[in-house]
C-alpha cells in the first residue's frame, strides 16, 4: 500500500518515472511508463505501474539508487 511519496525521479526522455514511498517499516520503488490515449488527444498523459517493477527497500538512499537502475535499463 503506498502511503507518502518522498521522492519522484523521471527519465531524461520523460517516458519513465520512479516514485518512492514511506511505510512503516521500508520504502517502495514504484516504476511507471508513461500512457497516451488518441481519444484524449495530444496533450493527454499518465503514468502506469509497470508490472513487476516494485522493490522494496531499508532505506531512502537505496530506494533511489534502485529507481535509478531500472529507469537505465528501460533506456
Amino acid at each position: 500500500m503506498r502511503n507518502i511519496m518522498v521522492y519522484q525521479e523521471y527519465s531524461t526522455d520523460r517516458e519513465f518515472r520512479f516514485e518512492v514511498y514511506r511505510n512503516q517499516n521500508s520504502y517502495e520503488t514504484w516504476v511507471q511508463r508513461k500512457i497516451t490515449d488518441e481519444y484524449m488527444g495530444s496533450e493527454w498523459f499518465d503514468y502506469h505501474d509497470i508490472s513487476d517493477y516494485m522493490h522494496r527497500a531499508d532505506t531512502l538512499e537505496r530506494a533511489i539508487e534502485i529507481g535509478k537502475e531500472c529507469l537505465k535499463c528501460l533506456l
